[in-house]
This record gives structure tokens, C-alpha cells and sequence, in this order.
């Protein structure tokens, strides 16, 4: 069964969309805004590309992890794997965000770099200049930045620009926003250094194809979205291997821009999904959502399980599971085709 919040709930689920974030009836609405925004966008980056306005220098490498559209496309495991890479050749990296979604200085993002990379300084905020400043002030150890969604955030200057292309939602052939799924035309690819498909279950001639047209040269390489563990809270709190969760009765809670790639994933697992929650993108989670999911556990004797990121709100809420078992899932990504690119 599949349980799904009703939009006027408390948090309300995006509805059903055809190209785009907006639904389907709206499209003709959709296509004027996003000829609006596209006029917008190319203003902005004129002013970029012909040197009127200058990126500011932060006084270290800089290397930049993004994309050209909205949604998961699977930067926060690829910036992680970045930060270990780094630290394995001796650097003391910082992490630099906005925040989306901060509530009360708390980014779900941040803290789910926190909780996977302890001891690596996280930067959160829309000036990221000035929050590597603080950084690097607080820890004169930093010698290098990676700035996390940044590709559109044009004012740092970076080394090394990296974008992101999900191979299960690649956009690149899309209409800009909110008629589609792009953030900028896709030519912009042209600007990175290099771009990585992520989520990829294979190597495919076709997409790299698209890319190559677009961005000069194909994907430098392809990586796959991999779980690593899963943490328990509540009864127990012991971590569980992924087999554990073949056959297991499962809630699931997101509020994520793909929570349907996750649901695939927790049944490509083998879980029996007894209800399924769906939050708009950085939702900031309340005791009612909290009840009212623990509550559809408990009737179905069924485990909630969630994303990391979502858990770094969710854990603020969740005093007492009252017999609840809350599953985490930490995820990372692991190379198809590249690795020995990238790393050089």
C-alpha cells in the first residue's frame, strides 16, 4: 500500500507533473514564465561571460560541484567522496552550501555532511565568500574548498567546476524551468571542467552522446547511487546490513526532489513498502508529520525508513520512538567508468 499526504495537508506533496515541476494543466502558464526566466538567466550570465562582474577569489583551491537543473542529481555523495578523496592526499577541505531550507541556522544538508564527514568544517550560507572567510578563520588547517550546488553560483571562483547529470532524469533535453527541469540552458555545460553522470546503471552511447554535443566532450565518468548502511534508532539502535532489509515492512518519509528514486530503491532492497509519505523538498518536518507517520508504522508493525538528510531534521523531533524503529540510510556512490579521470 501506498500512503501519500494530500495536498492542504500540513506539508503537502507536489503534484503530479508531466515535464516539469508545475502540473500538467498548467503547462501553457509554465512555458510563459519560463521564456520570462530564460530572458533573466541569459541576462545574468552575459554579465559573467563578457568580465563585467568578476568572481572573488577565497585565497584557496576551489573545487565546485552542480548541476543545470533542479532535484537530486546526487551531489551530496559525490562532494563527500570529493572531501575523502582530498583528505586521502593530505588536504584539510571546508564544505561550502547555502543552506536550502535552513531553519533556525540548521541545514539538513549540512548536517548530514556532519554526520558522515565529522571533523570536516561545514560553511553555511548564501554569501560564501564570507562564510569560507569564517571558516578559514575558525581553522587555519583549511587549504581547499568544495562548494556544494554551485554551478549557477558564479560570484567564487573555482578551479575545478564540476556538473552533475543524472542518468535517470538527465533534463539536458528539457525546457527551463517551470516549464521543465532546467535551471539554465544546457549549453551552459559548456562552462564545466568536466561532467559526471550519476545514478547510472550502465554506460549509454546515447547520453553520451547528448553530452558531448552540449558540453565539447563526453562524460569524463559514470558513477551508480549505492547505499552503505542503514542505522537503526529505536529498539535496539544497533545498525543493520542492507539484507536485513529484504522482506521488511517499511514506512517510507521523504521530503526530497526525487523521493520516487528512493522508494525504488528501498523495494530494488527488497522492503515491503506499507506506507509512503511524500514532503516537498526540504520540508521542514513537525511533531504532527512525525506522529502521523510513526503512527502509520505502528499499525502496519511496520519500520520508518528515510533518507539521511531527511533524518538530520527528523532527529530533532524524535524524542521517544515509542516503539517505533527509525531506519537511516547513508548512501554514497561508487565509480562505473572514470574514477582515475576524475581523480587526476
Amino acid at each position: 500500500m501506498s500512503e501519500s499526504i494530500r495536498p492542504g495537508d500540513s506539508a503537502g506533496v507536489e503534484p503530479a507533473a508531466a515535464t516539469g515541476p508545475l502540473h500538467q494543466s498548467l503547462a501553457p502558464l509554465a512555458h510563459m514564465a519560463a521564456f520570462a526566466y530564460g530572458m533573466g538567466v541569459r541576462a545574468r550570465n552575459s554579465l559573467w561571460d563578457a568580465n563585467i562582474r568578476k568572481p572573488t577569489s577565497v585565497g584557496i583551491p576551489v573545487i565546485s560541484v552542480g548541476n543545470v537543473s533542479v532535484g537530486g542529481t546526487g551531489k551530496t555523495p559525490f562532494v563527500r567522496w570529493c572531501v575523502e578523496a582530498l583528505q586521502a592526499s593530505g588536504h584539510h577541505p571546508v564544505i561550502a552550501l547555502r543552506g536550502y531550507g535552513a531553519r533556525d541556522g540548521v541545514s539538513d544538508e549540512a548536517e548530514e555532511f556532519r554526520a558522515m564527514l565529522p571533523g570536516v568544517p561545514v560553511a553555511v550560507g548564501a554569501d560564501r565568500v564570507a562564510s569560507i572567510a569564517r571558516a578559514r578563520a575558525a581553522d587555519q588547517r583549511i587549504d581547499c574548498a568544495v562548494l556544494d550546488d554551485a554551478f549557477q553560483h558564479r560570484q567564487i571562483a573555482r578551479d575545478l567546476d564540476i556538473v552533475l547529470v543524472d542518468a535517470g532524469r538527465p533534463a539536458i533535453n528539457g525546457a527551463l524551468l517551470p516549464a521543465g527541469w532546467l535551471r539554465e540552458p544546457a549549453r551552459a555545460l559548456r562552462r564545466a571542467s568536466m561532467v559526471i553522470v550519476t545514478r547510472a546503471t550502465c554506460i549509454d552511447p546515447i547520453l553520451a552522446a547528448q553530452i558531448e554535443r552540449l558540453h565539447g566532450a563526453p562524460p569524463v565518468a559514470w558513477t551508480r547511487h549505492a547505499w552503505l548502511r542503514v542505522e537503526r534508532f529505536g529498539a535496539g539502535g544497533r545498525d543493520m546490513p542492507l539484507a536485513a532489509l529484504d522482506g521488511a515492512h517499511l514506512v517510507v518519509a521523504t521530503a526530497l526532489a526525487r523521493p520516487e528514486a528512493f522508494v525504488a530503491d528501498v523495494a530494488a532492497h527488497g522492503g515491503r513498502i506499507a506506507g509512503d509519505f511524500r514532503f516537498r523538498d526540504h520540508h521542514a518536518f513537525t511533531a504532527h508529520d512525525v506522529e502521523t507517520i510513526a503512527a502509520r508504522a505502528r499499525a502496519k508493525g511496520a519500520a520508518v525508513i528515510c533518507s539521511g538528510k531527511d533524518w538530520a531534521k527528523l532527529s530533532r523531533l524524535v524524542h521517544e520512538p515509542a516503539g517505533v524503529e527509525w531506519l537511516v540510510v547513508r548512501a554514497g556512490m561508487a565509480y562505473l567508468d572514470g574514477e582515475a579521470a576524475v581523480r587526476a
